[in-house]
């Protein structure tokens, strides 16, 4: 379903929705000590796929990453890796499904069973290579010198990434079927469920806001 009005309301839902989660669980795992970029990446690979088995638009997948990551703007102090690192989530995504749906539109329709697994080894090869690809534009391009630390690469390439791809596959599913559920029912929305959806977007861009705000340290 390509409804203008789904997509324009569903990447401000759904992008509001991974900033808020990117805040919240920023902020927990920091005080736990926890490692924070797999358990993030696999939030935001869970509402893309929801998101694009709704729609299939070339450019949407980033569209929802630049809302999550604006949230972070209104932080303080002001992260550009962080900003960069859910930004380069969305990109990778973006082009790798548009490139995945172009070549599924050419071929014969392949079972439900073998979408699936396209779909959720499409996500595990995403996953990693955001994190592969997004430790080296910190160093190099973004030249942060937390990067150029010993280790640090490795383990958020290697290790840290190992693990956003176990959870990311869950995740990915999650969201196969979720958005398969909304596909089926949105065709039917009459004018109060629109609203709710209205109220739902506009309520987690408030929060979002809010909750930004509300954590500036």
């Amino acid at each position: 379903m390509n409804s203008k009005r789904l997509i324009i309301l569903s990447v401000i839902l759904l992008g509001s929705l991974w900033g808020l989660a990117e805040l919240w669980i920023g902020e927990i795992t920091v005080l736990r000590s926890v490692p924070r970029a797999p358990i993030q990446t696999a939030v935001g690979i869970f509402l893309l796929v929801l998101a694009r088995r709704v729609w299939s638009s070339p450019g949407s997948s980033l569209g929802v990453a630049a809302v999550a990551s604006a949230y972070k703007l209104l932080q303080q102090p002001v992260w550009g890796c962080q900003i960069a690192a859910v930004l380069m989530v969305g990109a990778i995504f973006d082009a790798g499904f548009t490139f995945y749906e172009a070549r599924r539109n050419r071929m014969p329709a392949g079972s439900p069973e073998m979408r699936v697994r396209c779909v959720l080894g499409l996500s595990a090869i995403v996953t990693l290579a955001s994190f592969v690809l997004f430790a080296l534009v910190a160093r190099y391009v973004l030249q942060n010198p937390y990067w150029a630390l010993p280790g640090r690469m490795v383990d958020y390439q290697l290790v840290q990434g190992a693990f956003a791809v176990v959870l990311a596959v869950p995740a990915a599913l999650a969201g196969l079927k979720l958005g398969e559920q909304l596909l089926r029912s949105s065709h039917a929305w009459d004018g109060a469920q629109w609203a709710i959806y209205r109220a739902a977007a506009a309520g987690s861009t408030i929060a979002g806001v809010a909750t930004a705000i509300a954590l500036r340290g």
